[in-house]
């Protein structure tokens, strides 16, 4: 991966969140499941589980300085969409990565 694919990943990620965003704003995938999860935060989850596994572990992803304010910049609207979520599934994603990279 070069640093160009890692600013792609992070604008198309910053994108799939804005969207989330405004399905929020609309009421759209607000409807709580069984879990008592809506599809939206299970969305966020997902996107945030996925980053954190991407630049975990010995990872080079996202080191690039021009990556830094991008990433900043996702973590931030992810958080700002659902927190909770947000900083639960990343730090599920960030110790499966770390089990990874240790060779579970």
């Amino acid at each position: 991966m070069t640093m160009i694919d890692d600013l792609r990943d992070l604008a198309n990620l910053e994108g799939d969140l804005l969207v989330i965003a405004a399905y929020e704003r609309l009421g759209i995938g607000t409807h709580s499941d069984e879990d008592n999860f809506t599809d939206n935060i299970w969305a966020v989850g997902h996107l945030a589980e996925t980053l954190a596994w991407e630049c975990g572990g010995d990872s080079p992803r996202y080191t690039h300085p021009s990556c830094k304010d991008l990433f900043d910049d996702v973590v931030a609207l992810g958080r700002t969409i659902c927190p909770g979520a947000w900083d639960y599934f990343f730090s599920v994603g960030q110790r499966d990565s770390a089990a990874a990279a240790a060779g579970w």
